[in-house]
């Protein structure tokens, strides 16, 4: 990896007297959690929005909230975008292919058609899955790089990383999936599993565009050939 880059110092930020990084970011951590877990039950398994509008709340929520993490930290997302990058982009084509083959290896459902199936490759495909990866993978990564301060310089502080932010992703994929009916009922290992596999790159770079790319290609790949799946694209829907 590119130590010079991992290890890269962030832009000095505002820091609350008396309070920790570590305890700094764990606070944005906990309300993002919450948050993720409130946003699909109240919406999806409360309200019963109609699949798109409730991904219409999804979205404003997680552009909302990670925007304000992003201004509220100083993060500054051109470092952060181009640290490891190559690695990333390496290690994303790798898992994106194995994420899109297993996708097609499974029973093919029924799907819309037409200028509303176009509609939603962008909107519950590319969207959905880009914002998705915002929130469970390049918001809790990014929570554990800037309580280190963004120094990855050495093998015990890239251990560090990989172990906490590991921690964090499955913990806010968790609350988020438990928000929903199906996931209440059938258990979160099937997206934990996913997810793990899709922060793959993030976690072991630093850079989120890999995770991005792959989460979205997933998605895409799940409308196309599984449209009505419960598993990769909640709340479920039918094609009629």
């Amino acid at each position: 990896m590119e130590a010079s880059a991992a290890s890269m110092p962030l832009r000095p930020r505002r820091r609350t007297a008396g309070i920790s990084p570590w305890a700094a970011q764990l606070r944005w951590f906990a309300v993002g959690a919450v948050a993720a877990f409130f946003i699909p039950f109240v919406f999806s398994s409360v309200l019963e929005l109609q699949h798109d509008l409730y991904l219409g709340v999804y979205f404003a929520f997680v552009i909302g909230f990670v925007g304000a993490y992003v201004r509220g930290n100083e993060v500054d997302v051109g470092v952060v975008v181009k640290r490891n990058w190559r690695w990333s982009v390496l290690l994303g084509v790798v898992v994106g292919v194995a994420l899109v083959r297993n996708v097609f290896s499974e029973t093919e459902t029924a799907r819309p058609n037409g200028i509303y199936f176009a509609f939603e490759v962008v909107w519950r495909g590319l969207a959905y899955g880009a914002i998705d990866a915002l929130l469970l993978t390049v918001f809790p990564c990014l929570v554990v790089y800037q309580a280190l301060r963004g120094s990855l310089g050495s093998w015990r502080k890239r251990i560090g990383y990989f172990v906490a932010s590991l921690a964090l992703v499955m913990a806010i994929t968790a609350s988020y999936h438990f928000g929903y009916d199906h996931y209440r009922e059938s258990g979160v290992r099937a997206p934990e599993t996913g997810n793990v596999l899709i922060s793959m790159p993030m976690l072991l770079t630093a850079n989120p565009i890999a995770s991005v790319a792959d989460h979205a290609a997933m998605h895409v790949a799940a409308v196309i050939h599984e449209y009505e799946d419960d598993t990769r694209l909640p709340p479920q829907t039918d094609a009629d």
